[in-house]
């Protein structure tokens, strides 16, 4: 008999404290939630960066405050929030998305990712990474993503929320080792698979569309969705978005090694009936084999990264670019340089990997549709 994976879908249409805390509520009685009584949970929200909450970048923080009252309800004994943005610094304290505030009014403690944290080897791609320290130690963890799209994935939801575990700089580098979408994915799934989060939401009340994750628009979604299953929360924004499942680049490489959930049942609502039409989404990559994007780009290294070079490079609004060198320094492949008060592209250089434009607070970066 077929495993069958509880998701909860609920409409929501504000963030108003008492609507949110009675929908997460109304979700993780119609799933499986984990037994967080007497334990130790860290919750992970989605903060790109620290930028405001009305920008739709990050996980919405009265979300985050109605997640916190259940998991007290339930009786946590000690409950962590943190995350670790494209560009980490020291001072980091997620005080501008508003973060900060709803741990220091709930009483719960930040958790610096910086702190200590332990390289560790991720299965099946042989590659380390640093690891925040708490979330190797917590009992339970539990993702709040944010429903956006994704340059280089088409949408970032509750798998990809957990590459903010890795911390600092060290994301950046990742882009090098794994320098095309399916190669990322296969780093991606396998952190998560790692990771072995307990829980996710997805705040899709306010999401993005368009040049995600940080450049979009923010589209009304009125939505919440819950499981002890990210993929299959991630299959719903999928469908929802109005993509197919084999396009999300994540859940293509789920599907093939054969983790996605055998059958999802829709506990409130099907997401079926939730696709949203005129939802602005990333178009859509001609896809590759898979031998040709996973195996044969370590023995012909050379000619893959010539044909990935044919893919759209960034490019630089200068009327809005504010010289705040953000993109020179999370660029993993060192293509990008200020010269003349300006900022250059080395397109020999440049991965295509769309870091800079994640980053960018100014909305000076572009990707034109290829």
């Amino acid at each position: 008999m077929d495993k069958i994976t509880k998701l909860g879908i609920i409409k929501c249409e504000n963030y108003i404290q008492e609507n949110l805390y009675n929908a997460v509520k109304t979700v993780t009685e119609k799933t499986d939630f984990p037994d967080v009584s007497n334990k130790t949970v860290l919750i992970k929200p989605n903060i790109l960066m620290d930028s405001s909450e009305n920008s739709c970048i990050t996980t919405n923080p009265e979300l985050l405050r109605a997640v916190i009252k259940i998991v007290k309800e339930k009786g946590a004994k000690k409950i962590l929030v943190g995350d670790s943005p494209g560009l980490h610094t020291s001072s980091f304290n997620a005080e501008k998305c508003g973060i900060k505030k709803i741990c220091d009014e709930e009483n719960v403690l930040w958790s610096n990712f910086l702190n200590n944290p332990k390289t560790v080897l991720i299965p099946n791609v042989n590659y380390k990474l640093p690891i925040a320290k708490d979330v190797l130690e917590s009992d339970i963890i539990i993702g709040i993503s944010k429903m956006k799209t994704h340059q280089l994935m088409y949408l970032t939801g509750c798998v990809k929320n957990f590459f903010g575990t890795v911390v600092g700089l060290n994301k950046s580098a990742c882009h090098m080792a794994f320098p095309n979408r399916d190669n990322f994915s296969k780093l991606i799934v396998n952190l998560h698979e790692f990771i072995k989060p307990s829980y996710s939401f997805m705040d899709g009340i306010i999401a993005m569309e368009g040049p995600g994750p940080a450049n979009g628009n923010p589209k009304a979604a009125g939505l919440i969705l819950g499981s002890e299953n990210d993929y299959a929360v991630d299959i719903a924004q999928a469908i929802i978005c109005g993509y197919k499942i084999d396009q999300i680049p994540i859940l293509h490489y789920a599907k093939i090694i054969n983790i996605l959930p055998e059958k999802i049942d829709c506990t409130i609502l099907d997401y079926n009936n939730l696709i949203i039409k005129d939802y602005k989404s990333i178009p859509i990559r001609k896809k590759t084999k898979l031998i040709s994007s996973l195996i044969l780009p370590f023995f012909t290294r050379n000619k893959y990264l010539k044909r990935e070079k044919k893919l759209t490079c960034p490019s630089f609004n200068l009327n809005n670019c504010k010289l705040c060198l953000r993109c020179v320094n999370i660029c993993p492949a060192k293509a990008l340089s200020l010269k003349n008060k300006e900022i250059e592209l080395d397109t020999d250089k440049c991965i295509r990997c769309y870091c800079c434009h994640e980053m960018c607070p100014h909305n000076a970066i572009y990707v034109k549709s290829n």
